[in-house]
Protein backbone atom coordinates (compact mmCIF):
# COMPACT_ATOMS: atom_id res chain seq x y z
CA UNK A 1 0.00 0.00 0.00
CA UNK A 2 1.64 3.19 -1.17
CA UNK A 3 0.21 6.33 0.30
CA UNK A 4 0.28 9.53 -1.38
CA UNK A 5 1.59 13.08 -0.45
CA UNK A 6 -1.39 14.68 0.74
CA UNK A 7 -0.49 18.05 -0.50
CA UNK A 8 1.31 17.04 -3.84
CA UNK A 9 0.69 18.71 -6.35
CA UNK A 10 -0.67 21.78 -4.79
CA UNK A 11 0.41 24.88 -6.21
CA UNK A 12 0.99 26.85 -2.93
CA UNK A 13 3.48 24.36 -1.49
CA UNK A 14 5.42 23.80 -4.70
CA UNK A 15 4.78 26.49 -6.62
CA UNK A 16 8.25 25.94 -9.04
CA UNK A 17 9.52 22.66 -10.24
CA UNK A 18 13.16 22.03 -9.07
CA UNK A 19 15.49 23.36 -11.81
CA UNK A 20 19.60 22.51 -11.29
CA UNK A 21 20.25 25.55 -13.66
CA UNK A 22 18.42 28.07 -11.63
CA UNK A 23 19.89 26.53 -8.42
CA UNK A 24 23.63 27.07 -10.31
CA UNK A 25 22.60 30.55 -11.04
CA UNK A 26 21.61 31.20 -7.68
CA UNK A 27 24.73 29.86 -6.35
CA UNK A 28 27.11 31.24 -8.59
CA UNK A 29 25.65 35.16 -7.43
CA UNK A 30 26.12 34.10 -3.94
CA UNK A 31 29.68 33.27 -4.63
CA UNK A 32 29.79 36.50 -6.66
CA UNK A 33 28.20 39.06 -3.96
CA UNK A 34 30.84 37.27 -0.93
CA UNK A 35 33.86 37.50 -2.78
CA UNK A 36 32.49 41.03 -3.94
CA UNK A 37 32.08 42.02 -0.01
CA UNK A 38 35.19 40.35 0.78
CA UNK A 39 37.14 42.07 -1.65
CA UNK A 40 35.51 45.66 -0.33
CA UNK A 41 36.07 44.72 3.20
CA UNK A 42 39.86 44.70 2.12
CA UNK A 43 40.15 47.69 0.71
CA UNK A 44 38.35 49.43 3.30
CA UNK A 45 40.48 52.45 5.15
CA UNK A 46 41.32 51.41 8.63
CA UNK A 47 41.03 55.43 9.78
CA UNK A 48 38.38 57.72 8.46
CA UNK A 49 39.68 60.52 5.79
CA UNK A 50 39.37 63.20 8.30
CA UNK A 51 41.06 63.94 11.18
CA UNK A 52 38.52 63.40 14.17
CA UNK A 53 41.44 64.45 17.05
CA UNK A 54 39.44 68.07 17.37
CA UNK A 55 35.41 66.28 18.23
CA UNK A 56 37.21 63.56 20.16
CA UNK A 57 38.76 66.29 22.71
CA UNK A 58 35.37 68.06 22.95
CA UNK A 59 33.39 64.99 23.39
CA UNK A 60 36.01 63.96 26.60
CA UNK A 61 36.15 67.80 27.43
CA UNK A 62 32.42 68.04 27.85
CA UNK A 63 31.85 64.01 29.22
CA UNK A 64 34.78 65.49 32.41
CA UNK A 65 33.04 68.13 32.61
CA UNK A 66 29.42 66.89 32.99
CA UNK A 67 30.93 64.35 35.33
CA UNK A 68 32.56 66.57 37.71
CA UNK A 69 29.15 68.37 37.76
CA UNK A 70 27.79 65.35 38.68
CA UNK A 71 30.14 64.77 41.42
CA UNK A 72 29.90 67.85 43.02
CA UNK A 73 26.42 67.56 42.77
CA UNK A 74 26.37 64.16 44.49
CA UNK A 75 28.81 65.70 47.12
CA UNK A 76 26.13 68.41 48.15
CA UNK A 77 23.48 66.20 47.84
CA UNK A 78 25.34 63.59 50.65
CA UNK A 79 26.49 66.94 52.76
CA UNK A 80 30.56 66.50 51.98
CA UNK A 81 30.39 69.65 49.73
CA UNK A 82 28.75 73.71 50.22
CA UNK A 83 25.58 73.52 48.21
CA UNK A 84 26.26 77.18 47.88
CA UNK A 85 27.50 76.93 44.47
CA UNK A 86 26.52 77.39 40.96
CA UNK A 87 24.74 74.35 39.66
CA UNK A 88 24.31 72.69 43.03
CA UNK A 89 20.81 73.30 43.91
Amino acid sequence: MVVAAPLEGDPFWDPISFSWPLLGILLAITVLLTIGFVVWLVLQPEEPDHDTKDLVDKATRHDRERAQAIRRRLDADSGRDDTSGPGLR
